[in-house]
Parts: C-alpha cells; structure tokens; sequence
C-alpha cells in the first residue's frame, strides 16, 4: 500500500534544478554551479560562473510573502540606480525580479543578487572600515528618503520589534517566569524611554532603514571598498535603530568601543543626529538585542531545533541584556 505524503516545513531545492529552471529565466552566463552556500532566515547558494559569481537566494515559506520581497527587491534596486555600494537583484529576461518555484511546502520565491566583491571582516573590523560603513548607511538614508516604494513592509516599531520578539520568547520559556517577568519590565521600560525622547515621525530621523547593517553583511575588498549585502530585514523605522542594530551586533562580536564609535563618526560626516537620536541610540541597542531574541525563537522549528533553546541560551542573553541596562545608566 503507497504511504501518504507527511506534510515538509523547509525543504532544500536541488542545486541542479535551480540551474535547469530558475537561472536560465536570467541574462547570466551559463553557470558552472550553484551550491548551498548558507541556511538560515533563507537559503542562499552561490552561483559560479566563467566570468563572475552571483548570489541565489530562495526565500523560506512563510517568512515574507511576495510583496514584502517585492519591497526589499525595489529598494536594492534603486540604491544600485543611486550608485550606492550594495548587491543588486538581477531582472529576469522577461523584467521582473522574482521567480516562483513549487517547493513541497509550497510557493517559494527566488531572487538572484550580483555577488559582492571582497570578504566579509566580522569581527576584525577596524575603526577606518566601521567609519566608512557609518558613512555608507549615511549615504544610503539619504538616498531613500527619495524612494516612492510602490511596496509595503512591516514596520520596524514598537510592535514588531519588542510585542512580536516576547511572544516567541515566552513560549518556549514559560517556565522562566522570574526572567519572562524582567524582560517584559525591560520592554516597557525601553518604550517609555522612546515615548520620553519623542523621536519624530519625520524625514531624515524617520524613513527606510536596512536593518541590520554590520561587518557580517558587507564585503571590503583590499582597497578598504565596501559593498553591502542582505537587506532581508529592512522597513520603516528611525533611523538611530540602525546604528543601535549596529552596535548590538558589533558588541556580540566583542569589537572595541573605539571601533564602533568610529561608525556614529562616520555617519556624521554625512548626516548629523540630533541630540534626541544619539540619545535614543542606547535603547535601540536593547531593542534591537530583543527583536534578535525574537526572531531567533519565532523560527523554532524550522530553522533552529528545539533543542537549541536551552536554560544556557537564555541566560546568556539575558545577562548580555542586564550589562547594556546599566551601560544606559
């Protein structure tokens, strides 16, 4: 007797079948691979071809729908038109940026990227690249707040950033109810300190942030040139929560406060803060620590175990949460 189907959360598309039906829809040479190159939010694999390589992304079901891809997509798109230093989607031969495929969990979405030149420095980053970065996001603020998105986006707020993140911690830690208690204290309390700072609703404070600008999400070639990659979590937000998003992923990466303050720097030689966004900048900091928490456990089951969420997971981010409390101090 033939066994039914069982249901599939996240599958992996064959490198192969993406060359035979999803590449040859675009203006590339013929590639001589493509091969998973990172699992996460979304799977990426790397396109090889005789002259240069290319970036394949296929977008996990259920993370963003068609418009929310849309949205990144467009914005790339004309970043690259501004001659801005990011990755770029590839059109397709037919004009559109996204293909559909039928994955056994479903539709998926794929988009083809130009590949950034260099390497990433993670956590070698120093201070003259941290300040050409902060110059970089400066740039690219500028530049959107000419964008007339024709797409919407989630909203990088209150809600998203900190009520969605709780949600997804709670969950999984129900039995932490002394540590679930003190992060909710911790989220209330970075709401009243923004409610206090009255950040306005405004340009240039206000408008398209890319989310999560860091020395991991852009490529520096020899000559100190940076290229910026993967805008997968970008919308409307302030724009001091991209330099705090900075600051919370350069912190986990132990750099050096020099080296990090050399990033504010360098944005402000492009665009200054108010003295209202430099104060928010310690609270986004928190924030941005949370909503990393949320997004780590709203994806549970999918593409981290259960078993990664363990008492350990918890305390540590906890206590990284408690030492940026009293740095605010």
């Amino acid at each position: 007797m033939t066994q039914p189907a069982i249901p599939v959360i996240h599958s992996i598309p064959d490198d192969a079948a993406l060359i035979t039906t999803v590449l040859c829809e675009y203006p590339i040479p013929k590639p001589h691979s493509c091969k998973l190159y990172k699992r996460g939010l979304n799977d990426t694999y790397l396109v090889t071809t005789e002259r240069e390589n290319y970036i394949l992304r296929v977008y996990r079901r259920g993370w963003r729908n068609k418009e929310e891809i849309d949205f990144e997509l467009e914005l790339l798109a004309f970043l690259h038109e501004q001659n801005q230093p990011v990755a770029y989607p590839i059109a397709r031969n037919e004009g559109t940026f996204t293909t559909e495929i039928l994955a056994p969990e479903g539709v998926r979405y794929v988009a083809v990227f130009t590949y950034a030149p260099g390497r990433a420095v993670n956590d070698n980053l120093d201070g003259k690249q941290s300040y050409i970065l902060g110059e970089v996001l400066a740039n690219i603020h500028q530049a959107l707040d000419k964008l007339k998105n024709n797409f919407n986006r989630p909203a990088l707020n209150n809600e998203y950033l900190l009520d969605w993140s709780m949600k997804g911690i709670t969950s999984l830690y129900q039995h932490r109810k002394h540590d679930i208690n003190y992060l909710q204290q911790e989220i209330d309390k970075i709401k009243s300190q923004l409610r206090l700072i009255k950040l306005p609703l405004s340009q240039p404070e206000y408008g398209i942030c890319v989310g999560d600008v860091h020395s991991g999400n852009a490529h520096f070639t020899e000559r100190n040139e940076p290229t910026l990659f993967d805008f997968d979590q970008c919308g409307y937000g302030w724009r001091a929560f991209d330099i705090g998003k900075f600051w919370q992923v350069a912190l986990k990466m132990n750099i050096d406060i020099a080296v990090i303050n050399s990033f504010i720097e360098g944005y402000q030689t492009i665009r200054q803060l108010n003295e209202a966004e430099l104060a928010s900048i310690p609270v986004f900091v928190k924030a941005a620590h949370i909503w990393v928490m949320g997004i780590n456990t709203n994806v549970v089951g999918d593409v981290l175990p259960y078993g990664w969420f363990t008492d350990e997971w918890l305390d540590q981010r906890l206590a990284m949460l408690r030492s940026l409390d009293e740095s605010d101090r």
